[in-house]
C-alpha cells in the first residue's frame, strides 16, 4: 500500500488527499516526467511540507508531555493538600491537648501557691523567705560554665511524719512544707525544704541513755535557711562531679555500695565542700554544709526526745544495726549496707528524712570536745577546735541505735572517707 510522501501514512490510490496530514496526493503527477522545472518545484514543496509536519509532530509530543506532567502535578498537589489537611487536623487536636494540659498545670500551680501562702500565714513566728534570687553582680560576669543551672522552682512537699511509742509502734500523720527544686541536670534535682527559724535546747539531758559528756545542754537560736530533704544521692553527686573544678577534682563514682538513689559515700569533708562550691557557682545561690547546731535543730524538728521519732528507734523506719535495741524498743533487721534515701517514706515535722542512721553527715564546724564558748546563734564554729577534725552527725547503717541519737556527736579527719560518711546541703536565704 502506498504511503503519503509527507507523513508516511498509508493510503488507497483512489484517495486524493492524505487523511492524516491533508497532502494533495495527486499534485503534479501527470506532468512530473515532462516538465523538470515543475517537478523541482513539487519536490521543494514536498520538502517544506515534511519539515512542517515534523515540527507539528514535535509540538504535539511536547504538548502531550506537558499534559502528562500537568496531570501528575495535579495528582501530587491533591495528595499534598490531603496530607496538609490531615496534619492540620492532628495539629489542632494536639493544640487542644496542650491547652488542656497547660490549664491543668496552671490550676495546680495556683493551688500550690494558695497552700504556700496559707502556710506562711499560719507560721508568723517563723516567716518563710522567698526562694533566694541570683545576686546582681557589680559588673558583667560570664555565664556559669555549665548549661544545667536553671531557675529554682517553688514546690510544696507532702510527707509522712512517723512517731514511735516506747515499744516502737508507729503512728503516721500527713503534713506539708514549702521548699524549692534546684535542677542539677535534665533528670536530677535537689529537693530543698525551708528550715524555719527557732530556739531550741541543744545537747541531751543527764538521764538520756547513751549520753556522752560532750552533749551539755545549752540554748541556741537558729536562723531560717533551706536544707536538703535527703542526703546527697549518687546520681546527684555524679551530676555535680562532672561540672568544672573549683579547688579540687571529684571522683564521679566513689561509693562502696552502688545505686542511683543510695546516698553517696566515701567522700571526704573537702569533697563535700567542693560539691557545695560548684553548686554555688553554677546557681548563684550560697550552698554550704550545715553548722552542727543547724543540723541538730533540723533533726529534732521541735522534739526533745532522743530521736525525732520519739523515745526509741525501729529498723522498720531507720537503717542501723537493728540487732541492738534502744530503751524499750524491739530488735529488727541489720541490713549491713546503705539503703535508698527515700526507702522508708518517713520524715520529721520539718519534712527532712534520713536524719537518723544510714550515713553520717558532715557538718561545717571544727571539732570541739565540749560546748564551752559555742556560738549561741547557730553559726559555724571555726574558732579553736581541733585542726583537720570536722563534725559528723546522725549515725550510719553499721551503728548502734544510741549512736544515731539527735544529740550524738562524732568527728573524723577532714581528709578521711568511709562507706558510712555522706552529707546534705543547706542554702542561705538571700538578703
Amino acid at each position: 500500500m502506498p504511503r503519503c510522501p509527507v507523513c508516511r501514512s498509508p493510503y488507497k490510490r483512489e484517495h486524493e488527499r492524505c487523511s492524516a496530514c491533508g497532502w494533495d496526493l495527486q499534485s503534479y503527477s501527470f506532468v512530473v516526467g515532462l516538465m523538470p522545472e515543475v517537478a523541482q518545484k513539487a519536490q521543494s514543496q514536498l520538502a517544506w511540507a515534511k519539515d512542517l509536519w515534523g515540527m507539528l509532530l514535535r509540538d504535539r509530543q511536547q504538548v502531550a508531555q506537558l499534559q502528562l506532567q500537568l496531570k501528575e502535578t495535579a495528582a501530587a498537589k491533591a495528595q499534598i493538600e490531603q496530607q496538609l489537611g490531615q496534619q492540620l487536623v492532628e495539629k489542632s487536636q494536639e493544640r487542644d491537648t496542650l491547652a488542656e494540659a497547660l490549664q491543668a498545670q496552671r490550676s495546680e500551680f495556683d493551688n500550690l501557691q494558695a497552700a504556700f501562702e496559707q502556710l506562711q500565714s499560719q507560721q508568723p513566728a517563723s516567716p518563710v523567705a522567698p526562694i533566694p534570687a541570683e545576686p546582681t553582680p557589680a559588673e558583667p560576669t560570664p555565664a556559669p560554665p555549665i548549661q544545667t543551672a536553671q531557675p529554682a522552682t517553688q514546690q510544696l512537699f507532702h510527707f509522712q511524719v512517723i512517731t514511735l511509742d516506747e515499744q516502737g509502734n508507729s503512728t503516721c500523720e500527713d503534713r506539708s512544707a514549702p521548699g524549692f527544686l534546684e535542677p542539677l541536670s535534665q533528670d536530677q534535682v535537689l529537693e530543698m525544704l525551708v528550715l524555719p527559724s527557732g530556739k531550741f535546747r541543744m545537747g541531751s539531758p543527764d538521764e538520756e541513755a547513751g549520753r556522752e559528756a560532750s552533749e551539755t545542754e545549752h540554748w541556741v537560736e537558729v536562723a531560717s535557711c533551706w536544707m536538703g530533704r535527703f542526703p546527697i544521692t549518687q546520681s546527684q553527686w555524679r551530676a555535680v562531679a562532672n561540672w568544672p573544678q573549683i579547688d579540687r577534682s571529684l571522683n564521679p563514682d566513689p561509693s562502696t555500695f552502688k545505686g542511683e538513689q543510695l546516698p553517696v559515700e566515701q567522700v571526704t569533708w573537702q569533697d563535700a565542700t567542693e560539691f557545695c562550691a560548684r553548686l554555688s557557682q553554677a546557681t548563684g545561690r550560697l550552698y554550704r554544709l550545715p553548722s552542727e547546731a543547724e543540723w541538730e535543730y533540723a533533726c529534732r524538728a521541735e522534739t526533745k526526745t532522743p530521736f525525732h521519732f520519739g523515745q526509741t528507734l525501729s529498723a522498720d523506719w531507720v537503717n542501723y544495726d537493728g540487732s541492738y535495741i534502744y530503751g524499750s524498743g524491739i530488735e529488727g533487721l541489720y541490713r549491713q549496707q546503705t539503703t535508698p534515701v527515700d526507702q522508708f517514706q518517713a520524715a520529721n515535722a520539718f519534712g527532712l528524712a534520713e536524719m537518723h542512721g544510714n550515713v553520717w553527715e558532715w557538718c561545717a564546724d571544727l571539732w570541739h570536745e565540749n560546748y564551752d564558748d559555742a556560738p549561741a546563734d547557730g553559726s559555724i564554729w571555726l574558732e579553736g577546735g581541733t585542726e583537720n577534725h570536722r563534725v559528723l552527725r546522725g549515725g550510719a547503717w553499721y551503728c548502734l541505735p544510741s549512736l544515731c541519737r539527735a544529740a550524738q556527736r562524732h568527728w573524723d579527719q577532714a581528709d578521711h572517707a568511709g562507706s558510712g560518711i555522706s552529707f546534705r546541703v543547706v542554702c542561705a536565704f538571700s538578703e
